[in-house]
């Protein structure tokens, strides 16, 4: 039986507004992120069965009215958090380019083969995603899941929902803060 996944990514925090790196920076929704999460519980199609989030405050935060309005338990699921961005979280690309501009001059960042240090690489993401993504669906085949999580792990399903190439993987539209799709696995 299929699953029926719609992922949501999580409400704005502050490093988004810059377009910042956010990563593994444990940061909470502000103002509007929790505007969108309280929109997000409203305009999600009925039928949901269950509720899986990254462990990361900010997903946790865009969870939570979803949760209470359904009356379901959110599960966290550590496979399902953001990509750790090494040295450059918390930065603009602006500021990358000021103290690492070798490594943005090679889009270290949006790469397959190179990352920043410290970060991890895009292959390991996609694996731990997958990993995620088959748990999953074993565990809640023929049901409805909304997965809250983050722009990067997005990417990452949609390459291994939608079959993104590889070439289109950094270039693909992201999903806005607060939003979702909804995808049949």
């Amino acid at each position: 039986m299929p699953v029926t996944l719609i992922l949501a990514r999580h409400g704005q925090t502050d490093l988004n507004i810059d377009e910042r790196w956010q990563g593994r920076l444990d940061l909470p929704l502000n103002a509007t992120g929790l505007a969108q999460a309280q929109q997000l519980a409203l305009e999600l199609p009925p039928g949901i069965h269950a509720i899986v989030a990254s462990p990361m405050q900010r997903a946790r935060q865009t969870a939570a009215p979803v949760a209470q309005r359904l009356g379901l338990p959110v599960a966290h699921d550590a496979d399902f958090r953001e990509r750790d961005f090494g040295v450059f979280e918390g930065l603009t690309e602006a500021e990358a380019a000021e103290r690492f501009p070798e490594l943005i001059a090679r889009h270290a960042a949006y790469r397959w083969d190179e990352e920043p240090p410290g970060a991890e690489s895009t292959r390991a993401v996609v694996d731990r995603v997958a990993r995620g993504l088959q748990r999953l669906r074993e565990a809640h085949e023929g049901s409805t899941v909304l997965l809250v999580s983050h722009g990067f792990v997005v990417r990452c399903l949609r390459h291994l929902i939608d079959g993104v190439p590889e070439a289109d993987f950094f270039t693909a539209p992201r999903i806005p803060n607060g939003s979702f799709l909804t995808r049949t696995l």
